[in-house]
């Protein structure tokens, strides 16, 4: 089977090892890809961003599926482009893809549909927001969230007037370009946040989803969750302390009403949906939605996924998947990013990386080969990966597999899942505080 394969990072990567582990061969196409792609199969130099570009390509060499790792291809159309041509096609059209396209999209999707989610404004002139600053009547901090994508970092939680003044000033003043002209102020969430991913097959006249283990990934850049956010530093899944019930009461409150508000309003969904959620006092409530799978959410559900991925992937792509329970290896997994020096400000390219064999699965993000050696091309170097019977077996796999990686400079989190491991040790459940 011919499969092309968009994106050339991480969570592309780990897909990659995933379909080439198929029952069924596969010829495997990245796009743009990388040099670590490359081993896995043939890299092309096409433009995400240019859906007629991919949707020639397709046109000339008919892949059997197109499956799509990051949201900027989805929400400038490749998606429409490649299914006009009758190509099965993993992903949303840019319709859909709005939900993580458009902040003030999605707010408004979920406030009609009943979803819970932060109470919130949105704003596209500097007068109205300074006077909603000025009379916010919310608590501190103040989220504002650049209405379009702005590559992870269009989203500031202001712990103060001035701060939140000075943001959104920012923002309008065009920061993130055209993205930040139009800003969502949302009131703080307090609580537990945590990944859920869910395969959706929806258009008219069908509605099937499976969810997908939740994760719980780790943002600052430092251990303690100290300093800025990043890309992820690392995640892990499921979480030990969340139960079947709390599992059933996100179908009921966050997945469901999803599903049920896409058919409302006439859209199709053929993709994934990864429900950034946060579980407060209320219970849980929908913090945004990407269309996409996480990175690294996706190195640790790759680990669990006991399923042939190809085939599943192909199920949702063609409308033929049926709601089920998905087939898991009863582990936890974790993944623990590598990151570059100076990251996440900038990363210090070309460094040469020392690589030798961790027990655990390599997975490369931000790599490049040169002279037949591997070195740093990215602010996400590389993630190992690996799944145990438990999350302290996890981490005890990861931490000794981190002496076989190294490179001056080099960044990395060693409390991935420490603190959760500690939360159920303690007889706590998602519902305590965290």
């Amino acid at each position: 089977m011919k499969i092309l394969l968009l994106g050339s990072g991480g969570r592309e990567y780990a897909m990659a090892l995933k379909l080439k582990a198929s029952a069924t061969a596969v010829e495997l196409i990245s796009a743009p890809g990388s040099d670590a792609l490359a081993e896995l199969g043939a890299c092309i130099p096409v433009d995400l961003e240019a859906p007629a570009t991919v949707a020639d390509w397709c046109a000339a060499h008919r892949p059997d599926l197109v499956i799509a790792g990051p949201e900027v291809p989805l929400v400038a159309g490749v998606g429409d482009a490649v299914r006009a041509l009758g190509i099965p096609f993993f992903g949303h059209d840019a319709a859909t893809a709005r939900l993580e396209g458009s902040k003030a999209f999605a707010k408004d999707f979920m406030q009609r549909h009943g979803i819970p989610c932060a109470a919130s404004h949105t704003v596209a002139d500097l007068a109205t927001g300074e006077a909603l600053i000025r009379g916010w009547s919310h608590g501190y901090p103040i989220v504002l969230k650049a209405d379009g994508l702005a590559a992870g970092k269009g989203v500031v939680l202001a712990q103060s007037e001035a701060e939140a003044l000075e943001t959104f000033r920012a923002f309008m003043a065009g920061q993130f370009g055209e993205a930040s002209k139009r800003v969502v102020f949302e009131a703080p969430l307090v609580g537990m946040e945590l990944s859920l991913h869910v395969l959706v097959d929806v258009d008219a006249a069908h509605a099937a989803y499976a969810l997908l283990p939740a994760c719980q990934d780790h943002k600052r850049i430092f251990d303690n969750d100290e300093g800025p956010n990043t890309g992820g530093m690392g995640a892990f899944g499921p979480l030990p302390f969340l139960h079947p019930q709390d599992m059933a009461r996100m179908r009921k409150d966050l997945v469901e009403p999803t599903l049920r508000g896409l058919q409302a309003d006439g859209l199709a969904a053929r993709g994934v949906l990864f429900l950034g959620v946060m579980w407060t006092a209320k219970g849980p409530e929908l913090l945004e939605y990407n269309v996409r799978f996480g990175d690294p959410e996706t190195q640790v559900l790759m680990q669990l996924l006991d399923e042939d991925l190809v085939a599943l992937l192909m199920d949702v792509a063609t409308g033929r998947f049926q709601s089920r329970e998905l087939c898991l290896k009863q582990h936890t997994a974790i993944a623990v990013v590598l990151a570059a020096e100076d990251y996440p400000e900038g990363a210090k390219k070309g460094v040469p990386i020392t690589l030798g064999n961790p027990a655990v699965t390599v997975i490369h993000a931000g790599t490049r080969k040169v002279a037949g050696s591997w070195v740093t091309n990215g602010g996400r170097v590389l993630n190992l990966a690996t799944s145990a019977p438990d999350l302290a077996s996890a981490r005890a796999a990861i931490l000794a597999a981190l002496d076989q990686v190294q490179w001056p400079g080099m960044q990395v989190r060693r409390d991935i899942g420490l603190k959760a491991l500690r939360h159920a040790q303690a007889g706590k459940t998602v519902q305590d505080a965290w």
